[in-house]
């Protein structure tokens, strides 16, 4: 299971605070709003944040969805806590403007599970994508209680001075091509890609499985390709790093394909296992 990605609290980031100064979160820019009609969380789409063909990267969706879900799924749990079980992301149509908006919805609480859907949207018309989330309840620990402090200011903005991307976020956060047809990928298992528990964070797992799929898609295809649909089942924290992951076509044809992908720590345990359809450009 993956800790959500959450902020702690609005402005800087204060010692032992979570995201650190330096964290993939803030570089993506993220914001969250809580009103009356629910929370929303946003970012705005640059070019170190696209994939081929110019299109936004499905791992950024994915984190833009774990972050709205998270927001949601923690204040349905308290006094509880969550962990995100899995995720399952739709690509419905191209992004027309840069700036995405995410807003979710809670479908069903239990005693032990949250459902969530989350609708992603850039001001056009219709949803530019759909995910659907599960998380389990647990008992919070006390510094997640302490992370609830301020956590209903009406604006909590992850981004500090500086914070931003200048290059593609996969060489940002580090990920290692070391074998594309197998989708072989190896990520160092760093502060700037951790959740508050020191393991890595649900987004960056997304966005790692996101980028074995169009690596081992495309050697099987023979052209780029850009990944369209993720379902990601979180298995266990990955404490230990570096962080690789496998891939293994399931199914090809002339339009795209279907793959296996798992992460796994270190230490080899298996922390995620995920199937992703890669579609030509």
């Amino acid at each position: 299971m993956a800790e959500p990605g959450r902020a702690a609290a609005a402005g800087g980031a204060a010692a032992g605070s979570y995201p650190p100064e330096r964290h993939l979160l803030r570089d993506l820019r993220l914001w969250t709003e809580r009103g009356e009609s629910g929370p929303r969380t946003g970012l705005e789409l640059v070019p170190g944040l696209l994939g081929p063909g110019g299109e936004a990267r499905l791992g950024v969706l994915a984190t833009l969805a774990d972050v709205a879900g998270g927001e949601l799924a923690v204040r349905s749990a308290r006094p509880g806590w969550v962990a995100t079980s899995d995720l399952v992301l739709h690509r419905l149509r191209p992004h027309r403007d840069a700036l995405l908006e995410a807003r979710p919805a809670l479908v069903r609480r239990t005693r032990t599970t949250i459902v969530l859907e989350v609708s992603l949207s850039d001001g056009g018309a219709g949803a530019l994508a759909l995910a659907t989330m599960t998380f389990a309840v647990l008992p919070a620990r006390e510094g997640q209680r302490r992370m609830g402090v301020g956590a209903d200011a009406p604006r909590t903005d992850f981004a500090l001075p500086g914070s931003g991307l200048d290059e593609p976020l996969a060489r940002r956060v580090g990920t290692r091509v070391l074998d594309a047809a197998s989708g072989r990928l190896e990520l160092a298992l760093a502060p700037y890609v951790g959740n508050s528990l020191g393991a890595l964070q649900g987004g960056a797992a997304a966005l790692l499985v996101d980028l074995a799929a169009e690596a081992a898609g495309g050697a099987a295809l023979g052209s780029a390709c850009l990944p369209r649909d993720l379902a990601l089942n979180y298995l266990a924290l990955a404490r230990e790093g570096p962080v690789h992951t496998e891939a293994r076509v399931l199914r090809a044809d002339a339009e795209g394909a279907l793959l296996r992908v798992e992460l796994r720590d270190g230490a080899g345990g298996l922390a995620a296992v995920a199937t992703a359809a890669v579609v030509r450009v």
